[in-house]
């Protein structure tokens, strides 16, 4: 299936995911601070998949599907609540005090859940093909 796709092709998927995170991101933090912080989540993610990839021996194919889906997961989780979380993050600077919005909370709380789960049903649909 699709975790039998060429290395190659994994390569490019990683790429194209890598610079989707990038600019949509970019997009999504309103805060200049943090902006420039964005551009470190990529690095953390070659980090924390490839380590994960190497201990539990999977292919180079594996890793890249992993590292592509967290790259993907992360803007698709935010940009629905990207204004609420700024609005959140200058109240919060003018008034310690104030509470995040339950909304937005509860959105990225049930759609990293949900995303989590749809990547490892993929995963264990692509490995139980491929082997």
């Amino acid at each position: 299936m699709f975790l039998s796709l060429p290395t190659g092709a994994w390569v490019l998927i990683a790429v194209g995911a890598t610079l989707f995170n990038l600019a949509a991101m970019q997009w999504i933090i309103q805060i200049p601070k943090y902006r420039r912080k964005q551009f470190w989540l990529p690095a953390i993610g070659i980090i924390g998949v490839g380590v994960r990839g190497l201990a539990q021996s999977h292919t180079l194919g594996q890793t890249l599907y992993l590292y592509a889906a967290v790259m993907i997961m992360f803007p698709a989780m935010l940009a629905p609540v990207r204004r609420q979380i700024t609005r959140d993050y200058y109240r919060w600077v003018e008034d310690p005090t104030t509470k995040v919005s339950g909304g937005a909370m509860t959105w990225i709380a049930t759609s990293m859940i949900f995303m989590l789960l749809a990547i490892g049903a993929v995963w264990a649909v692509g490995i139980s093909t491929s082997a």
